[in-house]
């Protein structure tokens, strides 16, 4: 197994140490204060990602914990026609970030944008509900990534090669997530516009297809799992999904069910878990929502989105 884990940790070891004295020191002056403005669950994703790459090279160097790993994370066409419908929330939680050098870099890009993103709305919306939704997001766009494979399964049925190829494709980690969720935020005010790594201001409604554009060009093919990701996050304010979607008093729910988390007044890696019963939105129920939906992600005209220190203001 260290044979298969060595690589993993070679092009990690390079990787980071390629930033030398001076950019380590650039970066933690930019992390620091993103990392201590996260609440818990945020803290526990970002850390978590890194962290699960490795357990999935270890685990996948294993029969069963190679089992144990497709059963659960891998939604495939094959698996979801198995109804293991289970993956279609869970995929988020897997991490290849170890994988490549592109995977590495693209794991790094979207736990930075967790960081920008999600403390806010942890904060506005408590722990549980958020972690709901965000599975919840993901499910869906999911959905319409299989749904895809599935026709292209179909329609390639006499090539053999292909068929197989679009039938055994997976869309797992969080960075398709996060590009959904960039998508709402901008959504969320579309006559703006937003600066892009300080080159060019872009238009809020189009900077989404911009960076997906870009990781497909980066990528030298057709991201679908991005595609998935821009439909769903586009159809989210038009389609008012949030009312299909978990509420502050959904998450209370469920905290106050589960004892272990003392109602949710629990701490994980020095933050704490933000319970449902302190946010705003508390006591609404999702078709009775009068406070800020999570598509509002929004008033972020002329902020530079890869470079704030903080979230927008919600």
């Amino acid at each position: 197994w260290w044979r298969r884990v060595a690589p993993s940790c070679a092009l990690a070891r390079t990787s980071l140490g390629a930033l030398g004295a001076s950019g380590w020191h650039s970066m933690g002056n930019v992390i620091q204060p993103l990392w201590a403005d996260c609440p818990a669950l945020t803290r526990t994703l970002c850390a978590g990602y890194p962290a699960m790459s490795l357990v999935a090279k270890l685990g996948g160097s294993f029969g069963a914990g190679a089992w144990c790993l497709n059963m659960l994370f891998s939604n495939s066409v094959e698996n979801v026609l198995k109804l293991h419908i289970w993956s279609l929330g869970l995929a988020m939680f897997y991490s290849d970030m170890l994988g490549s050098g592109m995977a590495f870099i693209v794991g790094l890009f979207a736990v930075y944008m967790m960081m920008t993103m999600l403390p806010t709305r942890e904060r506005e919306f408590g722990s549980t509900a958020l972690l709901l939704w965000m599975m919840a997001i993901n499910t869906m766009l999911n959905i319409a990534f299989v749904g895809t494979m599935f026709l292209f399964s179909l329609f390639y049925q006499n090539n053999i090669m292909k068929y197989l190829q679009y039938r055994s494709q997976t869309n797992l980690g969080l960075w398709p997530l996060v590009l959904a969720i960039l998508t709402i935020r901008m959504l969320g005010d579309p006559n703006g516009s937003s600066n892009f790594f300080g080159v060019v201001t872009i238009p809020n409604k189009w900077y989404p297809l911009v960076l997906g554009g870009i990781w497909c060009l980066l990528s030298q093919s057709i991201r679908w799992e991005l595609v998935a990701a821009l439909a769903v996050g586009y159809a989210y304010p038009y389609y008012r999904l949030e009312r299909y979607l978990p509420s502050p008093l959904t998450g209370g729910k469920i905290e106050r069910s589960l004892s272990c988390c003392r109602a949710g007044r629990c701490n994980l890696l020095g933050a704490s878990w933000v319970p449902a019963n302190s946010t705003p939105g508390y006591g609404t129920e999702a078709a009775d929502r009068r406070y800020a939906g999570l598509s509002d992600f929004g008033r972020t005209s002329g902020q530079t989105l890869t470079a704030s220190a903080r979230g927008p203001s919600g």
